[in-house]
């Protein structure tokens, strides 16, 4: 009876250690877990990162009201690079040496990424973008990562559905030949694209960041006289030429990549827009995703004037929460003697990162470094964007 009784309390000792070590190693150290920020809130691509912006800081603040990451808080360091790629370099070294970031968010831009990514192998802190779409950026460092889908695996299932949709036979493309990813989906993947799909490519035109004035090129598209027309371009561009053509005439409709397929296209091209199809890599306006409608209405409330975000407010929120997730799940400790150690920790987390249910859409990582699932194919209808 002795032994029996000797057992179940030396049984109930080991399981109150078990519980209180398991608590133990779920709490982290410190009073804050320090992750970086570089959202290029100035520049051409503002309104991407803005959004992207906004969508973090509402993952954060979720997270931290529900208790934070094993008990600690989330902080961030935040910076603006002007959607450029020289101010990147010395702001991405400030983060890893000095401010001493476990993880850092961002940036949105190809044409920073593409400058940065090659850096990371030397500084060996994991970033990841949460909108930089030209293919091939990501594999140019174990450390960098997208949770986002390169142009060619969004603008594919848009370009089969504009072409069934309206018998386009023939199209012209007009491109931005300064930004990298304008430039390579109207150069490189709308060619290719065409061709692989039976359409005829009747001209290119490429035109420069300070371009205002499309007439000149409407009038040439005009004389080609295309069943559509293909936009490598971002929104301010994209509405210009949509509303130029419209005066002069032209009835093509248009397609383009997710740097156009924002909401602000629709609202600057008014009418012009039309019969749009644009591709994305997460559908938000008209979702009917619990998670995504709460997460709009929040986001609203904080945008200025009201607007709906472009994908990479989604995309960031979704990059927070992973985040949590793979800190929690390879053991995170938080310690600043354990920095590189939880760094690659975290890195390693990103690397096998499969199936995530974000609000996003179901997301993993490729052997690249590049987030697959989740493409969405948008329509202009009354105004506004609904998923085909």
């Amino acid at each position: 009876m002795k032994k029996k009784t000797f057992l179940v309390i030396m049984c109930g000792l080991i399981l109150s250690l078990l519980i209180a070590f398991s608590a133990q190693a779920g709490k982290l150290s410190g009073k804050q877990v320090l992750i970086g920020g570089i959202y290029s809130v100035s520049g051409i691509c503002n309104e991407f990162a803005l959004a992207a912006k906004i969508g973090a800081d509402i993952a954060i603040e979720e997270i931290n009201e529900a208790g934070g990451i094993g008990g600690v808080p989330i902080k961030v360091v935040e910076y603006d690079v002007n959607c450029k790629g020289a101010p990147a370099i010395p702001i991405i070294n400030k983060l890893v040496k000095q401010d001493k970031v476990l993880f850092v968010n961002g940036p949105c831009q190809s044409s920073v990424v593409e400058v940065i990514y090659p850096k990371l192998n030397r500084l060996k802190t994991v970033l990841c973008s949460f909108c930089s779409s030209k293919p091939g950026i990501a594999s140019t460092s174990k450390y960098g990562f997208r949770n986002t889908l390169t142009s060619d695996k969004q603008l594919e299932p848009a370009i089969i559905k504009w072409k069934e949709r309206y018998n386009i036979k023939t199209a012209v493309v007009l491109y931005n030949s300064e930004d990298a990813v304008s430039t390579v989906e109207g150069k490189i993947l709308m060619p290719m694209l065409f061709k692989k799909h039976g359409i005829e490519l009747l001209k290119m035109y490429s035109f420069q960041t300070n371009t205002f004035d499309f007439k000149p090129f409407m009038t040439k598209i005009k004389a080609l006289n295309p069943d559509g027309i293909g936009m490598g371009t971002c929104h301010e561009h994209g509405a210009r030429m949509a509303i130029e053509a419209r005066k002069q005439g032209i009835e093509a409709p248009f397609i383009s990549g997710a740097c156009n397929s924002s909401a602000a296209f629709l609202e600057l091209a008014g009418d012009a827009s039309k019969g749009y199809y644009g591709s994305t890599a997460a559908w938000i306006q008209g979702n009917p995703d619990p998670r995504m409608v709460n997460f709009l209405a929040k986001f609203i409330k904080r945008s200025p004037g009201g607007k709906i975000p472009p994908y990479s407010a989604p995309r960031s929120y979704d990059n927070i929460y992973i985040l949590k997730k793979i800190m929690e799940e390879e053991g995170v400790t938080n310690k600043p003697g354990d920095l590189q150690e939880d760094r690659d920790k975290i890195q390693r987390g990103w690397a096998k990162l499969k199936d995530y249910n974000g609000i996003s859409g179901i997301t993993s990582i490729d052997e690249n470094g590049d987030g697959i699932g989740g493409v969405v194919t948008l329509v202009e209808k009354d105004g506004k964007y609904i998923s085909e």
